[in-house]
């Protein structure tokens, strides 16, 4: 049985992330399952020239600091690429002094959830792939705020180019582009956005915010975008 949120609504699947090399498990881009993840292969990306040693045999040796990984989903057998960043311990190789050198996933190829209709402006499409990637690399916060500036994109496209977020979604309430469940929604997400862009030790966005916020952006773009072009094509084809 699939999960219900706090107000009753789906949310995606348990998962453990985004896989990487470290973690060789996940939700598989292409299948939307959980999945283990065969190592295909790395190259490196980017060096660091900074820091160049020699091996055994006294061959130089430079770090490699990003590469790229394809790993293949044992469920679907297809693969997927990981952009990776060299971790030293518990912190990024910059700052990373003791502890045991890993690769983390920063970028993924394809990304899931991301799969959108060309009805949907490319600068709305980015930042709702933002939000998605932000997500599922484990920072909600990150998330929800590219969620939120996914509002701003669509209020923008739809003509509301003035004012502050909450004025321009009431303008498209009030005009009737945004039903009531929509606009309140779309307050929500609004709201949490703005928890997730400033610091509060008290109020913080969790990953089911997260979440939440990203079902419902995937929703309002089916019905302001999808839908009426669906809608246009079909009818078009029936003239």
């Amino acid at each position: 049985m699939r999960r219900k949120g706090v107000r009753g609504e789906i949310l995606p699947e348990q998962h453990d992330g985004l896989p990487d090399s470290t973690n060789p498990s996940g939700l598989c881009p292409r299948c939307g399952k959980q999945s283990s993840f065969e190592i295909v292969g790395s190259l490196p990306v980017t060096m660091d020239y900074g820091n160049v040693g020699r091996d055994g045999a006294g061959n130089i040796v430079i770090d490699d600091v990003e590469r790229v990984t394809s790993l293949r989903c044992r469920h679907c057998r297809h693969s997927v690429v990981v952009v990776e960043e060299k971790w030293i311990g518990d912190e990024p190789w910059q700052m990373g002094q003791f502890g045991t050198v890993s690769y983390r996933g920063i970028h993924w190829w394809p990304l899931p959830s991301t799969n959108l209709s060309p009805d949907i402006p490319d600068e709305v499409a980015l930042a709702f792939a933002e939000a998605v990637s932000a997500l599922h690399a484990h920072y909600p916060r990150a998330s929800a705020v590219m969620a939120r500036r996914t509002l701003e994109a669509v209020t923008v496209e739809q003509g509301e180019t003035t004012g502050v977020l909450a004025t321009r979604l009431r303008k498209l309430a009030e005009s009737n582009l945004l039903e009531p469940t929509l606009a309140d929604w779309a307050t929500e997400v609004r709201l949490v956005g703005n928890i997730g862009g400033h610091f509060d030790p008290i109020s913080d966005v969790s990953t089911e915010d997260a979440q939440q916020l990203i079902s419902f952006t995937r929703v309002l773009l089916r019905y302001l975008y999808e839908l009426p072009a669906e809608l246009g094509r079909r009818r078009t084809q029936n003239s």
